[in-house]
């Protein structure tokens, strides 16, 4: 009866000191992890910040650029390329305009469909 209480008493004792290793081993691992995590965050956001400024800076370089001057040839070319651009069905138009699921109408913003960016300094 000792002898099997002994036994149960060392395996548990090793059960024990078993879990406490892999949970210092996992903590440990996971807290690695979550720095890494945290410097890709922020180098995705040092990366975002840059395109935005480079981004803002080009559109306020082509803003300051005076308006080029219109040829004929150029003239010429918009009507060419504006004629040959596809026409839409008007089922096609109708699904992009008209919206029956309860939400509202979307509106588009500029030319392109985006905001004009802004500059940040």
């Amino acid at each position: 009866m000792m002898v099997y209480l002994g036994w149960t008493f060392a395996a548990l004792l090793l059960a024990g000191m078993g879990w406490f290793a892999s949970a210092w081993v996992y903590q440990r691992r996971i807290a690695m992890l979550q720095v890494q995590i945290k410097v890709l965050r922020q180098t995705a956001t040092a990366h975002a910040e840059q395109a935005r400024r480079q981004i803002g800076k080009l559109q306020a370089d082509l803003a300051a650029r005076p308006p080029a001057a219109q040829t004929p040839a150029t003239v010429e070319a918009q009507e060419v390329s504006a004629a040959q651009r596809p026409r839409r069905r008007a089922g096609v138009a109708q699904k992009f305009e008209r919206q029956d699921d309860g939400f509202p109408q979307t509106a588009i913003v500029g030319a392109e469909g985006f905001a004009p960016t802004e500059l940040l300094t």
